[in-house]
């Protein structure tokens, strides 16, 4: 460096600690649009890439058994509730084309995983049943005045009916909860 180095008379740039070490990132999600796995042909017994229903609900069940978030007060309250009342607890989110019926889903019972409010005074979530994850958002009037706003915090299972499902494109779906009118 120079000796005749001077912070007074020098461009403010010097003057600037330009070190990232200080910054605290966290890390953004978002939906990315599946990718296929191609078997290589050198594989003498190829993997099925699209299990049959009934290894598909196997394998579930066994992902159930190893991950917490199921094993929660919460979601046992949850899938109890359903159960107690005639309802099923499916896995819908992973593959949500084959539930959606005039681009709702009748039930949707998921923790959620993430939650932050946005600009518009609604909340951003990313919820999570039995076959994956999902993002989304709950509508303002849902979290408003008299609403569930403390309710809804991260790893809450939740019960929704009549989900609306927005799906920018084939390949990408957001939730879309709204309080019924």
């Amino acid at each position: 460096m120079d000796s005749n180095f001077n912070n007074e008379n020098d461009p403010w740039e010097f003057n600037i600690d330009i070190d990232d070490s200080d910054l605290h990132l966290t890390p953004v999600l978002r939906p990315s649009s599946s990718t296929r796995a191609e078997p290589s042909p050198s594989i003498l017994n190829p993997v099925r890439i699209i299990p049959g229903l009934a290894e598909y609900m196997q394998k579930v069940v066994e992902d159930v058994c190893e991950d917490d978030d199921f094993k929660s007060g919460s979601w046992v309250s949850a899938t109890n509730y359903v159960n107690a009342n005639g309802g099923t607890v499916t896995g819908c989110l992973r593959d949500i084309k084959n539930f959606l019926k005039n681009g709702k889903l009748d039930q949707v019972v998921a923790i959620v995983k993430s939650c932050s409010p946005n600009v518009l005074g609604d909340l951003t979530v990313t919820m999570k049943d039995l076959s994956g994850t999902i993002p989304g958002t709950v509508h303002h009037k849902v979290i408003g005045d008299g609403g569930y706003e403390k309710d809804i915090t991260v790893g809450v299972a939740l019960i929704f009916a009549n989900v609306l499902v927005f799906s920018p494109n084939p390949s990408m779906h957001y939730l879309n909860i709204t309080k019924k009118t």
